[in-house]
């Protein structure tokens, strides 16, 4: 063979195995362009201005207002004589509840009452002895002394042998009678409760966040757990300090008209209504995405493309939110969908929400 066909021998060959090469690459070289970018469908809402109103609720214990019940104790050690009331019975004020047996009260108080007759009719004879200049001005004053001090002692006993007949201050009802007649009883053992059920209290303990939005006054309604009609009610007082641990403070509910399924120590759950946001950004709270700690909405623009616009949210209700920030009403922007959304990314509106 010649040297030259030798030459154009391997030059055809070697184009061959470059257009094999060329081939083959044009056939993998669809593997190496760009993937094609989808994009992500998202529901879609529209801002609005509107009027929003937002409750905080409350749960806690309905107790009687104060001096709205009663625990009665024995005066004196003593043994019960007789019980006139029963657990549930309605009484007035001043009515009696029950007998108690104390003779050493008794003797004590007609000795105490004799001897500050003694003292009186003393004191008056000295009186008597003055004017007549029989005696000093010294010891008629003694006597004045003598005659207020026994008298002061005397209405001390008769005082607490009064109470030996025990009445309810308040009018209400009977919540618990503690003792039996012929039962013996020391002096401070409780003896029986009166509750008046008409004035009520609910005491909860809210959450540093709610605890914020609470001002004395605010309008609230009281539902009992035990079902029934709501009643009228206002935030009545709200404690200075917190639990040092939660965070946690009181607050208590004064009720206007309870109803019948409210009663004191039993549960209820208060709702409490904040000052109403007129003319607020509104939009569903679904469209709120927690993004490195902040809340953001995702913006859809026209070119289909989502944008981040972080957010400050106000009230809460039904299932919308009133928030300030980059917003206009029309803006449109992704609800459903909206985790996993990145700004720049593009979507494809799938659902229209008003």
């Amino acid at each position: 063979m010649e040297p030259g066909a030798g030459r154009g021998g391997m030059t055809l060959s070697a184009r061959l195995l470059g257009v094999l090469l060329l081939a083959a690459g044009c056939a993998r070289g669809g593997g190496d362009s760009p993937p094609e970018v989808r994009a992500v469908p998202v529901g879609v809402a529209v801002v609005k201005r509107d009027t929003v109103s937002e409750t905080v609720t409350l749960v806690g214990r309905l107790t009687p207002v104060p001096g709205g019940s009663v625990l009665l104790s024995a005066p004196t050690d003593a043994v019960v004589r007789a019980v006139h009331a029963q657990v549930g019975e309605p009484v007035a004020a001043g009515r009696l509840l029950l007998e108690l047996e104390a003779p050493e009260l008794v003797t004590q108080a007609q000795s105490l009452r004799a001897a500050a007759d003694a003292a009186d009719a003393d004191l008056a004879r000295q009186r008597d002895l003055f004017q007549q200049g029989i005696t000093a001005r010294r010891q008629m004053e003694e006597r004045e002394a003598s005659a207020t001090s026994a008298r002061a002692a005397a209405a001390a006993a008769e005082r607490l042998l009064a109470r030996t007949r025990v009445t309810s201050p308040i009018a209400g009802g009977v919540q618990r009678v503690l003792v039996q007649p012929g039962e013996r009883v020391s002096a401070g053992q409780p003896l029986v409760e009166v509750v008046d059920g008409r004035g009520l209290d609910l005491v909860a303990s809210v959450a540093p966040a709610d605890l914020a939005r609470l001002a004395v006054g605010q309008a609230a309604t009281v539902s009992s757990d035990a079902g029934g009609e709501p009643s009228p009610a206002r935030v009545h007082a709200i404690a200075p300090g917190v639990d040092s641990l939660t965070g946690a403070g009181a607050v208590v509910i004064r009720i206007g008209a309870t109803g019948s399924s409210l009663r004191p120590g039993g549960g209820a759950t208060a709702r409490v209504s904040l000052p109403v946001e007129r003319g607020a950004l509104v939009l569903p709270d679904s469209a709120l995405v927690l993004v490195g700690g902040t809340l953001n909405v995702f913006v859809i623009g026209a070119d289909s493309v989502a944008h981040a616009r972080p957010v400050e949210v106000g009230a809460r209700s039904g299932g919308r939110a009133s928030v300030r920030g980059e917003l206009q009403p029309g803006d449109r922007v992704a609800t459903t969908g909206a985790y996993g959304l990145v700004d720049g990314m593009r979507v494809v509106p799938a659902v229209h929400a008003e």
